[in-house]
């Protein structure tokens, strides 16, 4: 289907598309905050509590790389209701485990039916107009990004009122009643290819090799998604450890980090106006500065302030950037491109989490610094070499 024959969605499709994608993205960050109590309740080691956020996120990149290029070829309503199905069945799970393998299954299920979102951003740029593509994604990535702020906050809230497991309980029961508001709100997607599900998955490696622009994307994404992962997976244990703060003050940091979400959208009309690549230039930079004040945080929660706002404008801004590139490519595949650029970012920020864990654990705050900048300035020599052009080869 071309871009002039695709039905266009309301604004108001857009909004709920953009809270679903919140709300269910939500699931995978929960336990950041709360790694310190669930530690101590499960009386595991600091270098294992890290396998936690490790596992959700390596969860969610499989499931990004199964589950999203199912949107190409059926109707993404009913896959995102069935994905929230489960998410509800692997929070409940997670809340009743009893010791931590159970619960590293738990968040590796968790985050495997919680790629939602990734459905949710190419629904929203098939359904928009090309010169609105990067609004549409902007919206949704502002959703997901206050969805993931809002899951730490309310990880470290109410882990520190209540306790860890009912906080995965609520998780469970608002998941109920996010799949009654999108089974009546959400549109019915339609399917832009009738490829096979082997055929699809068979499909992602000549897509990969046929555009380069992707491919950059990709490179460019992944390491600024290392920085901002291995600063959220380290922040609880640095605050407990440098400044005697708990789950609370830990999950409270995530509204410090709304306003650079919120500029997610205004990421999305910047890279409609002014291109991809200048909007990435300027995300490298703030996330370079973001580190430069999180290496005085030690002794400075100013610093640390600053330092969330820069790292959180940067990544978001830079991912609505590299999926409205993406999107352009090839209209009727925007699924599997989505899934070969979020699941490759979020299976190597997962490796970014293990790796800060252990850095904290071992070297200390430094050594979670020296992982974030180092992954900072890879993504400008990425983004350095980025091709300015690409072609745009035929729909498949």
């Amino acid at each position: 289907m071309s871009d002039a024959q695709a039905p266009r969605a309301t604004r108001g499709q857009i909004l709920a598309m953009a809270f679903t994608a919140g709300a269910v993205v939500a699931n995978i960050y929960f336990s950041q905050p709360m790694l310190p109590l669930i530690a101590a309740s499960l009386h595991a080691p600091p270098s294992a509590i890290g396998l936690i956020p490790a596992c959700t996120l390596a969860g969610f990149a499989s499931g990004l790389a199964l589950l999203a290029p199912l949107g190409d070829a059926f109707d993404r309503k009913r896959i995102v209701l069935t994905q929230i199905a489960f998410a509800g069945a692997f929070a409940l799970l997670a809340a009743c485990a009893s010791n931590l393998p159970v619960l590293l299954v738990a968040s590796l299920g968790l985050g495997f039916v919680s790629c939602v979102p990734q459905q949710m951003a190419p629904f929203a740029a098939a359904m928009s107009a090309p010169q609105e593509r990067g609004r549409a994604v902007g919206a949704v990535v502002s959703g997901i990004m206050c969805g993931l702020l809002t899951g730490r906050i309310v990880g470290g809230t109410l882990s520190s009122l209540v306790g860890w497991r009912l906080v995965f309980a609520f998780a469970a029961a608002f998941m109920a009643l996010i799949f009654v508001v999108t089974a009546r709100v959400l549109p019915n997607g339609r399917p832009t290819t009738k490829l096979s599900y082997r055929r699809l998955l068979a499909s992602l490696w000549p897509i990969l090799r046929a555009h380069p622009s992707l491919r950059n994307a990709i490179a460019t994404q992944m390491m600024l998604w290392v920085a901002f992962n291995g600063f959220w997976a380290s922040l609880a244990s640095f605050l407990a450890q440098d400044w005697g703060l708990g789950p609370f003050w830990a999950g409270s940091f995530g509204l410090v980090g709304v306003a650079g979400a919120l500029a997610a959208s205004g990421g999305g009309r910047a890279a409609d106006r002014l291109g991809p690549l200048r909007v990435l230039r300027f995300s490298v930079a703030c996330v370079v500065l973001a580190y430069l004040a999180l290496a005085f945080a030690g002794v400075s929660l100013a610093a640390l302030v600053v330092g969330v706002v820069l790292l959180d404008l940067g990544c978001q801004s830079a991912l609505v950037a590299n999926q409205t590139r993406i999107f352009a490519l090839d209209p009727n595949a925007q699924g599997r491109l989505n899934t070969l650029f979020m699941a490759s970012i979020f299976l190597v920020g997962a490796a970014g989490a293990a790796l800060s864990g252990v850095l904290m654990a071992h070297v200390g705050w430094g050594g979670v610094v020296a992982e974030g900048l180092a992954a900072a300035l890879a993504a400008g020599f990425a983004h350095a070499r980025a091709p300015q052009s690409s072609a745009i080869p035929a729909s498949s």
